[in-house]
Parts: C-alpha cells; sequence; structure tokens
C-alpha cells in the first residue's frame, strides 16, 4: 500500500458572532485615556528639567526621552508573552497601569530629592512611563481576536486612532494648570507646581482606568475563537465537522514567517522615515529655505497642524466608512510606500537643480556653531513644494500604511493568542524610534540631508520590490491540512487510480479519482467534487469482487 501526500487549505474559521463592538470601543477609550495622560509633560518637560538641575544640558535630556523608548521596548514583549499565557488582557494591563502610577509618583515628587539624586531618579521615572506604555501590544491582540477579518482594518483604526488622538490632545492639559506658577507650593515632601500638577491627574486617571477594565471590559481572548481552533500549539487536529475524507493527520500553519519578519521590519523602515524629520525638520528648514528660528517655528507647525488634520480625517474614513473594505491592506501598504518614494525623490536636492544656497557662510565659516561643510554643495529645493508634498503624503500615506500595516501584521498571525508577536512588533518599532534620531542626526551632521534621503530612498527601494515579489504571500494565515492517503491496489496488483483510502480513517473510506488526476497533486475540492459518484464505483468493485470470487470457486 503506498502513502500519497496531498495538501488541502481552509481558512480559519471566524467567531460566529462576528466582530464584538462593544468590547472594541471599550479597548479603543482606554487606549485614547492611556496615552492621553502619557502626553501630560510633553511641553513642560524640559522647564521642569532646568529647575530641578539647571546644569543638565540638552543634549542630556535626549538620553532621558530615549530611556523611555527602552522602558516600552523592554516591557512590551513582556506584556505580550503574559497575554499569551493567560490568555487575558485585564492583568497586564492593570500591571502596565500601576507602573505607569509609579513613574507618575516619583515624577511628581523629584523636587523632595537631594539635586545630585534628581537625574538618576527622573531617568528610572522615565523608564517606568515608557514602560507603562508597552501595553499596546495587548490590547492590540484583544482587537485581532474580538475582530472579524472583514472588520480587522476598522478595528485596528479605532484603537490606533484613539491612541494618536490623545497623544495629540494631552499636551493641551498642560494650559488648565498654568495659573499654579512654576514654583507653586510645597505640600509636605512634594511641591505641587504647573510642571507637577499633571502628574496628579495622571495618577488620578491611572487609578480610574484600573476600575474601569475591571468593570467595563469583557475579557479573555480564547472566547472569540471557534470551538474546533487550537490556541497554544503550532499543530491541530482535524475539526469535529470533517468528513471521513478529512479525518487525517493535520498539520496546522498558523502564520507566514516571512510575512510576519517584512510587517515588522516595514514598520520600523517607517518609524525611522518618520524620526528623520522629527530629528532634523528643523535644521533642514533652516538651511534649504534660509528661515529663521521663529520663521521654521512657525512653518513646521503649520505643516504638523495640517497633517494633524488629515491624519484625523483618514481616521474618521478608516473607522466610519468602509475603505478597508474596497481596498486590500496591502495594496494599500504598497501605494503609500510608493507616495513616501515620491516625496524624498521631489524633495532630494538634485545637482542638476537650478541656482544655490545663499546661506552657507554662516555654516562654512570658523567661527560657525555647526561646521557643516556640505552646505556649499546642496541645490535649493522648493519650499512649498517641500511643505504641501509632505502635508499630503504624510498626513493621508502615512496612516494608510499605519492602519493597513497594523491590521495585515494582526491577520497574517491568524488565530489564536497574538500578544507575544504584537509585543514582539511594538518592540522593534521602540527600538527604530531609539536608534533613528542618532542615525539620522549623525548622518544629518555629517553628509547633510542628502545623506539622510538617500538612507530613506535606498529603503524603499528595498521594501517596495520586497513586497511586490512577496505580494500574494502576504496575507490572511490559513491552515494547511496535510494528510496521507493510501492507494488501493486493484485485482492484478497494480495502483487503482481510481480508487484510493485514507490511511487514518477511522472507517475504510473509498475516494474515486480520474486516471488523469496526478497522484501527488491530489485535491480535497476535486475529489470532494466527484463523491457522488463513490457509490457507484464501490458497487462496481464489489461486483467485480463477487464475480471473481465465483469463477475462483
Amino acid at each position: 500500500m503506498t502513502s500519497v501526500k496531498h495538501v488541502h487549505t481552509k481558512y480559519s474559521s471566524s467567531w460566529s458572532g462576528g466582530t464584538d463592538w462593544k468590547n472594541v470601543y471599550v479597548i479603543s477609550l482606554f487606549a485614547f485615556i492611556d496615552a492621553f495622560q502619557f502626553a501630560f509633560f510633553v511641553w513642560t518637560f524640559w522647564p521642569y528639567v532646568q529647575q530641578l538641575d539647571p546644569t543638565m544640558s540638552a543634549s542630556f535630556v535626549g538620553v532621558i526621552m530615549a530611556v523611555s523608548g527602552i522602558g516600552e521596548a523592554v516591557a512590551a514583549p513582556i506584556f505580550g508573552c503574559w497575554t499569551n499565557r493567560c490568555g487575558k488582557i485585564v492583568p497586564p494591563l492593570i500591571a502596565s497601569i500601576i507602573i505607569s502610577l509609579l513613574g507618575n509618583v516619583l515624577y511628581m515628587c523629584l523636587n523632595a530629592f537631594p539635586v545630585y539624586l534628581r537625574t538618576p531618579f527622573l531617568l528610572i521615572s522615565r523608564f517606568f512611563n515608557g514602560a507603562g506604555s508597552g501595553n499596546r501590544g495587548s490590547y492590540m491582540a484583544y482587537i485581532a481576536a474580538a475582530s472579524t477579518t472583514e472588520d480587522r482594518a476598522r478595528s485596528m483604526a479605532l484603537s490606533g486612532g484613539g491612541a494618536l488622538i490623545g497623544l495629540n490632545v494631552g499636551p493641551a492639559v498642560q494650559m488648565a494648570f498654568t495659573w499654579i506658577g512654576e514654583y507653586g507650593v510645597d505640600v509636605g515632601f512634594m511641591r505641587i507646581s504647573m510642571y507637577t500638577a499633571p502628574a496628579i491627574l495622571a495618577i488620578a486617571i491611572n487609578i480610574l482606568c484600573i476600575f474601569y477594565l475591571v468593570f467595563f471590559l469583557d475579557d479573555g481572548l480564547d472566547r472569540f475563537n471557534a470551538p474546533d481552533s487550537d490556541t497554544h500549539s503550532a499543530y491541530s487536529i482535524a475539526a469535529a465537522n470533517d468528513s471521513d475524507l478529512e479525518r487525517a493527520t493535520v498539520k496546522v500553519i498558523r502564520m507566514d514567517v516571512l510575512a510576519v519578519v517584512i510587517c515588522m521590519l516595514t514598520r520600523a523602515a517607517r518609524m525611522l522615515m518618520t524620526s528623520n524629520i522629527e530629528s532634523i525638520g528643523s535644521p533642514f528648514s533652516e538651511v534649504m529655505f534660509n528661515l529663521d528660528k521663529t520663521e521654521v517655528l512657525n512653518y513646521n507647525s503649520y505643516m504638523q497642524a495640517a497633517v494633524g488634520g488629515l491624519t484625523v480625517l483618514m481616521f474618521i474614513v478608516y473607522a466610519f466608512t468602509s475603505y478597508s473594505k474596497w481596498i486590500s491592506e496591502r495594496m494599500n501598504c504598497v501605494v503609500a510606500m510608493a507616495a513616501l518614494l515620491v516625496f524624498h525623490l521631489l524633495t532630494f536636492s538634485w545637482s542638476f537643480l537650478p541656482g544655490h544656497l545663499t546661506n552657507c557662510a554662516k555654516y562654512t565659516s570658523p567661527a560657525a556653531t555647526h561646521k557643516w561643510m556640505w552646505c556649499d554643495t546642496l541645490k535649493p529645493v522648493n519650499m512649498w513644494l517641500y511643505y504641501i508634498s509632505y502635508s499630503l503624503i504624510f498626513g493621508i500615506g502615512l496612516p494608510c500604511l499605519n492602519n493597513s500595516l497594523q491590521s495585515l501584521y494582526s491577520q497574517i498571525l491568524g488565530k489564536g493568542r497574538q500578544g507575544t508577536m504584537q509585543g514582539i512588533n511594538q518592540a522593534v518599532g521602540c527600538i527604530s524610534r531609539i536608534l533613528g534620531p542618532i542615525l539620522m542626526s549623525t548622518t544629518f551632521s555629517e553628509f547633510g540631508p542628502r545623506g539622510t534621503w538617500l538612507i530613506e530612498i535606498g529603503l524603499l527601494l528595498i521594501f517596495l520590490p520586497l513586497w511586490l515579489i512577496t505580494y500574494r504571500r502576504l496575507t490572511p494565515a490559513n491552515e494547511r491540512k496535510e494528510r496521507e492517503i493510501s492507494v488501493v491496489p486493484n485485482l492484478s496488483g497494480k495502483e487503482n487510480l481510481g480508487c484510493r483510502r485514507s490511511s487514518t480513517a477511522s472507517t475504510s473510506t473509498i475516494e474515486t479519482v480520474h486516471d488523469h488526476d496526478s497522484i501527488n497533486e491530489l485535491s480535497v475540492d476535486r475529489l470532494e467534487s466527484i463523491l457522488p459518484s463513490v457509490n457507484s464505483e464501490k458497487s462496481l468493485f464489489s461486483a467485480q469482487s463477487n464475480e471473481t470470487t465465483t469463477t475462483t470457486a
């Protein structure tokens, strides 16, 4: 009896109840509140640091901010793995809230420490705050479990958009505390001032978030899975409702590792591009367009306001329309990366452009603060082309890439618990965010904007062809059921191409195929389509056997 292998592809079943919108909204509101309190200190961080230790330099403040990213990168995989192990998200989310609360308490009490201890405790505070924000992978795993494939992009946009709006709105809360004053009042061992009062509000929000999750969120990842799904191992058995033909050894492939890695690296590259503008946007505008510091602040603020408005618009489009059902996530990602490539090509300082920069003397003279000798070789880029193209592409293309990439990533992971992989994805992005500003600022100082632009153009020229080559693999995870089929020999001792039997079936199930079907490429769909002829073939086979028996006798 000969064993024959074939592969049948069956997409994983989704939760019969559809998308759990009630809990998706609960998580989205939590994402907004969590990001909202995290962003309280953005505008006041530098003056507060100067009050704590006037000798602290601006470059060291950059190190302090990087510590927050390190805390997030360390905590995200831990929270994700915890989510996977317990199958719930409330325990890791509450732990992240408590860590944020400790960071806020420490931040509020820094004035009580001696000056020489304030810097290390400030580092610890920012590490805690960053670690507390490492919960994104956990609630993204919940969103992935609670939403169907059709609603995945919209669900991800709700939670991601909520966090984005919280980060944008949070800093404005500072205006409500300016009346307290810079030094405020001393209450016991702490000082309540315009810098520390937001921390008190953040602590109150942290406590309320704990009760909010406990009373309003229906926890549990596995309750969204179909009864026959396996949420723990990489292998499974046949579904309970499979036919005898399908009841065989089944190997379930959860995800395409190559597709997962491509999504992770694409997100890291996207964050690297964002860090380029964040770290060198101001000096680029100053050098390229001959603007003073006030003009740079004004123009960049207008540009960022336009980007913010378009980002909110795209959030509304994703969350409240059927856009994600009209255009696939893969297509959105490819088009968005192509748009980013167009932006960099349009705003690159090509050597064939006319004119030259007129303000290079203050950057190349011996008395210059910055020795940017590359300035004389630059060609001017049109200012309006830069600002308009940046606003449109980063305001529309980047949100499309963010939402679609996150949705596609969760679908590639497939059914089951995604906490660990979502946490790793967040950590990879954090590493890019930490190292990106250092890489881009160093490259800008040594080689100018051409160097940073070439890095990003190179990344896009790598990832765009990679996506096109692997386009068919960047699809939702499926289950491949690999079965072994035994070939039934006929009376003459040869293999009967018309009848085969499943080697692992509980009963002898005969499968009929035509002679021209390849044994090594049997299609279950083909077999199922001709099952009605099984009974007639079995009758014929039985009649032949009886006739042979009679003749022998």
